[in-house]
């Protein structure tokens, strides 16, 4: 079972930050094949969602249980798996998603590992590279019944995520922590992944017009 979003973050995130793929779901509706998209990190199902009301069929996978379990509530039409992107079955499909860093959740053996085994005609991703933070962060952000601290370390390659979150519940506060540790990529390397892989790859720096942040980008990969 996953340490990352556990419930309170699921829920903060699923509430307080969906505006990402929100915003990122009216180009992929575009340009997406029909049939089966697997929504690798699917998160609390929010691009299921978009998608299924599009007529798209979809299995989403995500290694947090909480997320999974708001998943199936928002997109009520699409299939869920709970399982990370390095260790889930991943059937043959139409097209793979990944937004939001899901990568960079794992190590870089890892992707090398799921880019050669997966058998799909297109594949999207983000991922955040190599220098893309600051060596210190703190944000702070929050709605009426919840807050969440988020600092930010990095050596460049590593970033290490603290999260804080403080939600209100039946009159009291629940106070909770993660850590997430976080591998940044070389693009180069990424690139000659996906061309071992058999995938011609070019690059974005948005999912239409949402523009992700500065050392962020868009992979949009299709067999050749």
């Amino acid at each position: 079972m996953s340490s990352w979003y556990r419930e309170d973050l699921a829920w903060i995130h699923h509430i307080g930050h969906s505006e990402f793929v929100e915003s990122a779901a009216p180009w992929l509706i575009e340009i997406l094949p029909r049939g089966l998209i697997v929504d690798v990190g699917c998160g609390s199902g929010i691009l299921a969602r978009e998608l299924t009301r599009a007529g798209f069929e979809v299995l989403g996978i995500d290694a947090s249980p909480s997320m999974i379990e708001l998943a199936c509530k928002t997109a009520p039409h699409a299939r869920f798996e709970v399982g990370s992107f390095a260790d889930a079955g991943i059937p043959p499909c139409d097209a793979i998603v990944a937004t939001g860093e899901v990568f960079n959740y794992g190590r870089r053996d890892e992707l090398a590992s799921f880019i050669r085994r997966i058998r799909t005609k297109l594949l999207i991703f983000d991922i955040a590279e190599r220098g893309s933070y600051p060596p210190h962060d703190e944000r702070r952000a929050g709605g009426d019944d919840w807050s969440v601290i988020s600092i930010k370390d990095s050596d460049g390659k590593w970033l290490t995520r603290r999260v804080l979150t403080f939600r209100q519940i039946d009159g009291t506060t629940r106070r909770s922590e993660e850590v997430h540790e976080m591998e940044l990529y070389d693009r180069e390397d990424v690139l000659q992944m996906l061309r071992e892989a058999g995938f011609a790859t070019h690059i974005r720096h948005s999912y239409g017009k949402y523009r992700l942040p500065k050392g962020h980008v868009v992979y949009i990969a299709r067999i050749t």
